[in-house]
């Protein structure tokens, strides 16, 4: 049995943060899976994971409203505010170690934008399951594309291990040209200005489609999502007024790779809400590289907030007596 799955599987009945829409019976000696409760991921992508050593756990729950980006029913456990969305169940139960990986769905920021407002890594590509049918529907802007299957986790050699058995990439042994908005220690990069992350939806996604095919991966600092503001379009879309709060909301590069048809990896930082992304043409090779270059890069993992949230025995402390 896998050390902390008795007590995984006991909070996830438990349900503390209310992101849980249902518990399964999962094998005991696997990494335990979490997938956001929509018919677009298909069965077949779990059978690919479980001889890989994952096991289906949890169905999430997910924003309420056609895939909103906010999640006016779900609280980011670590600033209180509303949880990014719309796979944001899915990211709280990885956050608070009820699940080693989540998987979401990504067609404006879906996957990428709750998992880097709760500090864990994430990964979005049009290759995997990219033969599933998919029904078509216009965003808040009226831009219509197929969606993204994206996985979260906390650790990226469980992020890897799924990215490996879903789609068959391995890390490549070069990075190729990275363009980046600043320096990326150890990494070799070539600074350029990048495109106004707040740009209108269609702008920025022309640019990240015309920038990709001239370098191997685009490389910039994303964030902070949902700490400063209201990362929704729903609730922009009003007044000169409403639109900056979505916009100190920090939701840049995360609302157009999918759009892009771009494959993208996030990798959080210090600040909350923050995260390195980085984001290359889904070509398998251009994914190898991107992969290779987020190896060289060091997660920031806070001491603090996983001393606070992962002692899973701190949901069941016993209470008053009397």
């Amino acid at each position: 049995m896998k050390e902390n799955y008795k007590l995984q599987h006991k909070t996830a009945l438990l349900n503390p943060y209310g992101s849980v829409v249902s518990v399964l019976k999962a094998d005991p000696a696997k990494l335990l899976v979490g997938i956001k409760n929509v018919k677009s991921i298909p069965n077949s992508l779990m059978h690919k994971l479980e001889p890989a050593g994952f096991t289906l756990h949890t169905i999430d729950k997910k924003s309420q409203l056609a895939g909103r980006a906010v999640d006016t029913q779900l609280i980011n456990p670590i600033s209180g505010r509303w949880m990014s969305g719309s796979s944001s169940g899915t990211a709280i139960n990885v956050f608070a170690g009820i699940n080693d990986l989540g998987i979401g769905n990504d067609g404006g920021g879906s996957v990428l934008a709750p998992a880097i407002s709760v500090n864990i890594l994430s990964f979005i590509s049009k290759l995997i399951e990219a033969d599933r049918p998919q029904s078509l529907k216009p965003n808040t802007d009226n831009m219509t594309a197929s969606n993204s299957i994206g996985f979260m986790a906390r650790d990226k050699k469980i992020l890897y291990q799924a990215i490996r058995a879903s789609i068959g990439i391995e890390p490549a042994e070069e990075t190729g040209l990275i363009l980046a908005d600043r320096d990326y220690p150890p990494l070799k990069t070539q600074i350029i200005d990048i495109q106004d992350p707040m740009a209108p939806r269609a702008e920025l996604t022309a640019y990240l489609k015309a920038i990709l095919t001239q370098c191997d991966v685009l490389m910039i600092s994303e964030g902070p999502i949902d700490r400063d503001g209201f990362g929704d379009s729903l609730f922009g879309h009003f007044d000169e007024s409403t639109r900056r709060i979505q916009q100190a909301a920090g939701k840049g590069y995360v609302r157009v790779c999918n759009l892009a048809d771009a494959t993208a990896l996030s990798l959080p930082q210090a600040a909350l809400g923050t995260a390195t992304l980085l984001m290359c043409e889904s070509k398998p090779e251009k994914i190898a590289r991107l992969l290779h270059a987020g190896e060289q890069l060091e997660e920031v993992h806070d001491a603090l907030i996983e001393r606070y949230f992962l002692d899973l025995n701190n949901y069941f402390i016993e209470g008053y007596e009397i």
